[in-house]
């Protein structure tokens, strides 16, 4: 049952298997165990404004941002409409990821994560190089 659990873990998640020390999980029970204490330390409760306050950070990729909202969300007990989770997300992307992505809206994550990868693509083409001191 761990082998198939483990064979769906994506992007944080996997990362954080991959980085336990080999030999550490020798049962369901401690990869249970692990699990949850690492990605459900408390069950603070998130309010909507803490929602729409969370920004991509500078290192983070666009899908790992938009999957750390999205597994955040649940907690926000006035929910949040799906349109405005998509809208708060795509306004807090880094500055260049959110200009390349213009005026296109997405409706669904999926093309929100579709939308965001072009643009986070477009950014890292253009990116200015570093300029060079005159006075050197």
């Amino acid at each position: 049952m761990a082998r198939l659990f483990i064979g769906t873990l994506k992007g944080v998640a996997f990362d954080w298997f991959r980085s336990l020390p080999l030999g550490s999980i020798n049962s369901w029970i401690d990869l249970e165990t692990r699990f949850l204490s690492h990605f459900y330390k408390d069950d603070t409760e998130i309010t909507m404004d803490k929602l729409r306050s969370i920004v991509q950070k500078k290192s983070e990729s666009v899908r790992d941002y938009i999957e750390r909202l999205k597994n955040l969300s649940p907690m926000c007990p006035a929910g949040m409409p799906l349109l405005m989770l998509l809208q708060t997300c795509r306004h807090n992307f880094l500055d260049q990821v959110e200009i390349r992505m213009g005026a296109i809206k997405a409706h669904t994550w999926k093309e929100l994560v579709e939308q965001a990868k072009i643009a986070e693509k477009s950014a890292k083409n253009f990116e200015p190089s570093t300029p060079k001191s005159k006075w050197v």
